[in-house]
């Protein structure tokens, strides 16, 4: 009798809130649960929720990687509570539900719906948001708060304070939150700044000036022009960096009017998401073409690449 009434509790609580999926395998079986993705959820969380890898529900579920879920999609949860010999085994089972009372206060039946709640965090502590710079980020597509704390070097509590959430981290395609930036490089902060319009502007520098180098020697001249923007001697944006006057021979001889090629785009791209073979350089020059070439000798030099020595 106690076994018995110990299976119904189990079989039960499963099904809460879930549509219960058992695959038996004599004397053991292991279950999946079904759940309803939520408005705004994303599978890092719900990974948390239950206790199991992002990976797993993946392959569960055959997800590409590169595949979104969305409100209402039904997803097989790997649930790694096993039950022996027909008794359910409740331990790990009960850290994530109980019912509105204590359990032992139930006389549950089979195939029955009961009312859970899932266990509330501990009380939010107090986040100082105050001293934060922040920017303001247009919601994207697959964006969620768990991989955008991650991206900024932050956690999920501020960027729920920073942006009054509340417990919630429902955020919206389209909507505009506000991110912080001081645990961010200067790159960083150029990279998640930086407009359109810019990033057009530097492909065509690159273009300009390196069009028949290597690949890494055309981000090496996107990355130095991104390393005055920081440095304090130089202007303090991509377009004043560009058009300083006698820096760069493309403005001054037309070739900065010249449209791109998807090369020069992908080494613009690569160039801010922080890739630099320069190691830091702020002056490159061809020494066979190069006019002041004494005042460039003076330079430390740090690496060369195709035509053009670098240096700072």
């Amino acid at each position: 009798m106690f076994k018995k009434n110990k299976l119904i509790v189990g079989l039960a609580i499963l099904f809460i809130l879930f549509t219960a999926e058992i695959s038996w395998a004599a004397p053991n079986f292991r279950v999946k649960l079904v759940y309803t993705v939520g408005e705004g959820e994303a599978l890092i969380n719900i990974a948390r929720q239950f206790e199991v890898s992002v990976r797993e529900i993946r392959e569960l579920n055959s997800l590409e990687e590169d595949e979104f879920i969305r409100a209402g999609d039904k997803l097989l949860i790997p649930e790694h509570h096993e039950v022996v010999d027909g008794i359910a085994i409740q331990e790990d089972i009960n850290k994530l539900y109980q019912p509105d009372d204590e359990l032992d206060n139930y006389q549950l039946d089979v195939n029955q719906e009961y009312k859970v709640k899932v266990r509330k965090e501990s009380p939010r502590q107090e986040i100082d948001v105050s001293d934060l710079e922040t920017l303001d980020y247009p919601i994207k597509r697959g964006d969620n708060l768990y991989d955008l704390a991650r991206e900024f070097n932050t956690n999920v509590s501020v960027l729920r304070e920073l942006n009054d959430l509340g417990s919630s981290d429902v955020i919206r395609l389209g909507d505009t939150i506000q991110l912080p930036i001081n645990n961010l490089s200067d790159k960083e902060v150029l990279y998640h700044t930086v407009s359109d319009e810019e990033v057009e502007l530097l492909a065509r520098i690159i273009h300009g000036e390196a069009r028949g180098e290597p690949y890494i020697g055309q981000v090496a001249v996107g990355a130095v022009v991104l390393n005055r923007v920081i440095d304090s001697y130089f202007p303090d944006d991509i377009e004043a960096v560009i058009y300083q006057s006698g820096q760069f021979s493309p403005v001054f001889d037309g070739q900065i009017n010249l449209t791109p090629n998807r090369t020069a785009y992908r080494a613009a791209e690569a160039a801010l998401r922080g890739e630099d073979p320069t190691r830091g350089a702020v002056y490159f020059y061809n020494p066979r073409t190069a006019n002041y070439i004494s005042w460039f000798e003076t330079r430390d030099t740090i690496v060369k690449i195709g035509n053009h020595v670098f240096a700072r």
